[in-house]
Parts: structure tokens; sequence; C-alpha cells
């Protein structure tokens, strides 16, 4: 939609952002750009798979973890409701089946600390634990059975065989990423809210907030048009079983959803008061060298802060290289998944907000809201 020169000017540059990405290896890039009061742009290129139908702007996608993002708005809900306090020990939410692994889950130099983990320490990667998702060990699994099923019992039981714990869980230690940590959450959530994870989202986000195309895959029937397929350069991993990431990882979604999610969290309608400014509250982390990207500031409670072009966004990305943005002041929205994994998509975020940014539109979005 566009509705001056600038605005025409605006689309043109983000269609070619979107050719030039696809154009590496033929993969779906999709984007999405809201500016309130500006428009709303909606844009594809590539195939649904590398050589096959092309993918459209309604095009569902895997999101990765920007799964986490849902997971920890659930959570802060649940302690809104007095369920939970943040503080509170893992072990005490867990369900009483999951409790004989917590003294196996962090043990390094022979101390068990699994026992000392906060919910908090869970959200905000602060625990130490090792993430199994990117071990050697599950990897490998993955390659020789893609489309085998996973439990959490199962990713939980590989964090411990397939790694050593980062270091001892809060303390001032540090940050180490960690999707184990997420499938704990989970774990809480199906226990204190007394339904499945899939039947919690629905009911506290997506129902909510009318996100029609989200979905857990592995977990729920594939909603809206054919899913585009995630790749690994040129190798296609669309096969890969739904199940292997879950409250970390396992949500299917699309652009319009994507940016709704992002608008009705920052727009109070999921959180509001101390519990919004828990979720959207960020400290400085250093990040292993492979996970540093342009602009990145630090992590909160499931959600990231970048400062991109002087524009302060919240959001999550994932590993099949979608991302959710969205800065609080401008109400600045930009979603999109280049759905690949071997590289990322700086090039394109960065570039869709200095080509908004040269529109002028931050400016008239800001001054708008003020």
């Amino acid at each position: 939609m566009t509705t001056s020169p600038a605005d025409d000017l605006l689309g043109r540059r983000l269609q070619a952002l979107v050719d030039t990405e696809a154009q590496v290896d033929g993969a779906a890039c999709l984007l999405r750009v809201e500016v309130p009061n500006a428009g709303v742009w909606h844009h594809a290129a590539g195939g649904i798979e590398i050589g096959g139908a092309p993918a459209t702007v309604h095009s569902p996608f895997r999101t990765a973890s920007i799964t986490k993002t849902f997971t920890a708005v659930v959570v802060l809900q649940l302690a809104c409701e007095g369920r939970l306090g943040l503080d509170d020990l893992m072990s005490a939410h867990l369900p009483a089946e999951y409790l004989d692994i917590v003294p196996r889950l962090h043990i390094l130099d022979g101390v068990s600390y699994g026992g000392q983990i906060t919910v908090r320490q869970l959200l905000t990667h602060s625990s130490g634990l090792f993430d199994y998702a990117m071990s050697d060990g599950f990897i490998g699994t993955i390659i020789k059975n893609p489309a085998r099923p996973w439990t959490p019992r199962e990713m939980l039981e590989g964090s411990i065989v397939w790694g050593t714990p980062r270091f001892p869980p809060g303390g001032g230690y540090g940050y180490a990423y960690s999707d184990t940590g997420y499938v704990l959450l989970g774990l809480i959530i199906e226990h204190l809210d007394g339904r499945t994870l899939h039947e919690a989202y629905r009911a506290r986000v997506l129902e909510p907030l009318q996100l029609h195309t989200t979905y857990l895959e592995g977990h729920e029937a594939h909603r809206g048009p054919t899913l585009t397929h995630t790749h690994e350069g040129v190798i296609d991993t669309s096969s890969i079983h739904g199940t292997a990431d879950w409250a970390g990882g396992g949500l299917v979604s699309d652009l319009d959803d994507l940016a709704r999610f992002a608008q009705g969290l920052i727009g109070g309608r999921l959180l509001t008061g101390r519990w919004l400014e828990e979720l959207l509250a960020w400290q400085f982390r250093t990040l292993d060298p492979a996970l540093h990207s342009p602009g990145y500031l630090g992590y909160g409670c499931g959600v990231e802060a970048r400062n991109l072009e002087g524009v302060l966004l919240r959001g999550h990305r994932g590993h099949w290289g979608a991302w959710m943005h969205i800065d609080p002041v401008s109400g600045l929205t930009i979603t999109g998944t280049i759905n690949q994994a071997d590289r990322r998509p700086d090039r394109i975020v960065t570039g869709t907000v200095q080509a908004v940014i040269d529109a002028g539109l931050v400016a008239i979005a800001n001054a708008t809201a003020t």
C-alpha cells in the first residue's frame, strides 16, 4: 500500500531487498513493513521450495526461536495471575514426573546446580544450561532421522548427555542461549495452566489476537496456504519434525500474524504494567561471536533489543532466518523470513530500517506517537 511518491520509492526499495535475498539460492524471502499512519508493505520473492512454485506474502513459515517470545508471554501471564514468581525455583513448578531430572540437568565440576535454577534464569538464558539444540548429538540424530518426533523428556535428557553446562546459574556469570531452558518453561506452563502447550498458546495469545495462521507444528493441524520450506544452504530441511524444538521454536506463522502479535504485545493486549516492563526490560549480554548481529544490545525475558540505524527495536529472530521487530515508540513493525539457516537476515532487516528512515516515515510515526 502506497500513498505518495516517497512511499512508491520505499516499495521499490523493499522489493529490491527481497529480490536480492531470494536470488542467493531461490528460497522464499518474505517481508512485511508497517508504519502507523503511513502504510503497510508486503513483499515476496523466491519459491515455496528452491525451484518450486512462487511463495506469496501469505505463505506460512517456521518462526523457530520467535516462539520463545510467545512462551515468555504465557509465563509472565501466569506470574501476573499469582501462579508463580519469576524468582521461584523452577523445580517448584515442574510436573512431578520431571522432578527426577532436576539434579542431573546442571552438573558442573561435580556440583549439581539444577535445584538452584529460577524461572527468571530460564527466561533470560542466565541459567547456564547446555543448549541441546546446538549440540552435535542432536544435530547428528536429526541428520540420521529428520522425521523422528521428539518429546520434552528426550530433549532434556539430550542436554545432559550431549554437553556441559556453561556456568553456575545466576550470580552475574553471564548469558548462554539455551533452548533447554525453554523446554522447561513449556513444561511449567502445562503444569500450571492445566492444558497442553499449544492449547495454552491458543487460549492466551492466538485467539485473543486473532492469529489465524499460527500453530504449534507437530501438535496441531497445518493452517493456511502451503508451508514454505526451510533450508541449510541448498539442502531442504523441511522434513525435520516440528516437535524438535517445541516451546523454544515450534510455532509456524505468517507475516501478518507475527505483526499482530508484536503490536498486540506492545499495545498491552497480553501483558500490562509491571509484567510488560519485565518482558521488555533488557540487559547487555555478551554473546558467543557466532551469535553477534548488527545493533545487538541485549536480551530480556524472551525479547531481544537491537539498535538499528538509531531505531530501538524489540522482538526476536529465529534459526531459519525469520524475524519479528517492533519499535515501541513509532510503531514501526517489521516481520519476515529468508527460510535459510546458513546465513542471517541482517542485511535485509538493516536495509529495511534504513529505507524507512530515508523515506522519512519513522520521523512521521514518532511525531504522531508523541
